[in-house]
């Protein structure tokens, strides 16, 4: 059973940060269904690692893009990243040094910021892509 799924309704217009973004909720997801198996926690470490790195990886594309087509409020959006790494981080930490035990509570804030960022800040640059459409051609992704 995942804990959640990537819609329509979540994409950004762009194939690869869309596919980017399928891939943090299939992570996401692996993470709940460790949680929901009672995974040993070395498990659940390897799971939050990869859900961190991968995440540091689509910020850092996802930024590099912003830049590139020239996103007006982008200094806001990467200050959420690094929001969310940073909170990513504690929680990894602490889980490392025995402060907190895992559980849907964790799971429950990745999800919800995800969701919310995605249907409301990724939007924003979406919109914005979307609406310069003719000057921003010749920016790709890749």
């Amino acid at each position: 059973m995942n804990m959640t799924m990537w819609t329509e309704e979540l994409s950004v217009n762009n194939v690869e940060i869309d596919n980017e973004h399928k891939k943090l909720f299939d992570l996401l997801n692996d993470f709940y269904k460790g949680i929901q198996s009672n995974s040993p926690k070395f498990q659940l470490q390897e799971l939050i690692v990869g859900l961190l790195d991968y995440t540091k990886t689509h910020f850092a594309r996802e930024e590099d893009y912003m830049k590139r087509i020239g996103y007006p409020e982008f200094d806001d959006h990467q200050q959420q990243h690094a929001a969310f790494i940073e909170k990513a981080q504690s929680f990894h930490t602490k889980l490392t040094e025995g402060k907190m035990i895992l559980s849907l509570e964790v799971t429950n804030f990745l999800k919800q910021w995800l969701v919310n960022h995605i249907k409301g800040t990724d939007q924003k640059y979406a919109r914005y892509a979307s609406e310069n459409a003719d000057r921003l051609k010749q920016f790709a992704y890749n």
